[in-house]
């Protein structure tokens, strides 16, 4: 386990239509040998501090209708947990509600 891990989320409503959100994610050092004794965390096997940046933006069109646009890891850092995670990605959404 890291000494230090947080989260932070914001999010806002501009109006009925429009919303967006912020999160940002910390871990301090970590390790993966039980005596705390890895090298370098920022190789294959290895498990390696992070800070990362997430970000959306949703658009509710009507009732039923709503588009979102999002960036996962914005600040496209770099790390490690036995294999090297996704750096920045975007995503998409079209989504209709039954009700």
């Amino acid at each position: 386990m890291p000494r230090w891990r947080a989260t932070l989320q914001a999010g806002w409503r501009f109006d009925n239509g429009w919303s967006a959100s912020a999160a940002a994610r910390y871990s301090g050092s970590q390790f993966r040998t039980l005596d705390n004794s890895d090298v370098n965390g920022f190789t294959y096997m290895g498990v390696s501090r992070f800070f990362t940046v997430d970000v959306r933006a949703r658009w509710k069109i009507d009732h039923q209708w709503s588009v979102a646009f999002g960036i996962d890891n914005l600040n496209n850092y770099r790390y490690w947990n036995f294999h090297p995670y996704p750096q920045r990605t975007y995503h998409a959404e079209l989504k209709y509600d039954l009700q």
